[in-house]
């Protein structure tokens, strides 16, 4: 079986032309996404992220005679990449656009023009422009392709902007802080310039006696013997507590700021907010919040881009139920209500549930 880049190079024309350069995102200060993912706060948010929409199912949709009908998924669907599993295709999908808040798929077509397999391309090498005549093509690896080809997904779009935007992006000050922050706290003791501790006489001592003083202290530590101090001198040891050693409170701040940027419960991320409590009723609260306007906006990006590799008039979406399911009292709740309604059948319910009938 051919490979991804003879698949490639199989049907693209080659051009000549200069190594496109990567246009500035903002004006703020940068920091790459693979620098910002080495913050545990920035790679828990991302996986909270990946994980559930990874595992979601995708049903299908196709309107015809005036409504619209739920249809059987094309295999396409149940595996949009003929080189991985579908899992794996909307993981690195969900995680380019959390990282770089835009994600590629070039689309490999059958004779008949239908899309068959995407691969997720990685955003740091393709440079989406216009052309003259107002046409958006893409730059990667030295050549150029279409629309046709090359599927663009979009976290956070802006007129005028022809590049998605994601939290690390337009929030590189607050990433840029608590790398600063990490890298502060992580070199206190070995290059703050702050000693371990302080011998002090109360005697005046010259250059020659402090020194000796000096040496012999460090003799009996690194022998780990009873030190015998001078007449009048005492040892004060310079020490931190655990909790202002690691810096605690500034960091757990970064890490609510993580949270905030990526729309993530606190909580999540091993952290609280002040003022806030975790009832049942606020956790399912939290939760729907977090499905609603957090993981929606990369299920969107993610629903719209499947649904243009697919014939017009079909669309496909996530099925957010299995999010739920956990939720045995709100769930029982629910069935309840559309079996009463008319719009649940007992024998469905039971489907859903994986009883028999």
């Amino acid at each position: 079986m051919a490979t991804f880049w003879e698949r490639i190079t199989g049907r693209v024309e080659t051009r000549d032309y200069a190594a496109p350069s990567a246009p500035p995102r903002s004006h703020v200060q940068h920091v790459s996404g693979d620098k910002a993912l080495t913050l545990t706060a920035v790679y828990r948010a991302i996986q909270i992220l990946a994980t559930p929409i990874s595992k979601m199912q995708i049903t299908t949709w196709r309107y015809a005679t005036g409504m619209e009908m739920k249809i059987e998924n094309p295999l396409f669907i149940n595996r949009p990449s003929l080189d991985q599993n579908r899992r794996e295709t909307l993981f690195e999908s969900v995680t380019s656009l959390a990282m770089f808040g835009e994600s590629f798929w070039y689309k490999e077509r059958n004779s008949a023009g239908t899309v068959i397999s995407v691969q997720v391309l990685p955003a740091t090498d393709v440079y989406p422009r216009l052309e003259d005549n107002g046409r958006k093509v893409f730059d990667y690896k030295g050549k150029t392709y279409s629309t046709d080809q090359i599927e663009h997904l979009k976290l956070f779009t802006q007129a005028g902007v022809i590049r998605g935007l994601g939290p690390i992006q337009t929030c590189s000050k607050d990433i840029s802080g608590a790398l600063d922050l990490r890298e502060y706290a992580s070199n206190w003791f070995s290059q703050s310039g702050v000693p371990t501790g302080l011998l002090k006489s109360a005697q005046m001592l010259n250059e020659e006696q402090a020194e000796k003083t000096r040496q012999s202290w460090l003799k009996a530590q690194r022998e780990r013997t009873v030190a015998v101090l001078g007449n009048n001198t005492d040892y004060q040891s310079v020490a931190l507590s655990p909790k202002d050693a690691l810096f605690t409170e500034v960091q757990n701040q970064s890490v609510q700021q993580v949270a905030r940027m990526f729309g993530i419960p606190a909580r999540l991320l091993l952290t609280g907010v002040d003022g806030t409590s975790d009832t049942y009723t606020n956790l399912q609260d939290e939760n729907q919040v977090f499905y609603r306007h957090t993981l929606t906006a990369y299920t969107d990006a993610i629903t719209d881009a499947l649904s243009n590799c697919l014939p017009r008039g079909t669309r496909t979406q996530f099925e957010f139920e299995d999010l739920f399911k956990s939720d045995i009292s709100a769930r029982y709740n629910y069935y309840k209500v559309g079996v009463d309604g008319g719009w649940l059948t007992p024998a469905i319910v039971q489907a859903k549930e994986g009883l028999n009938g």
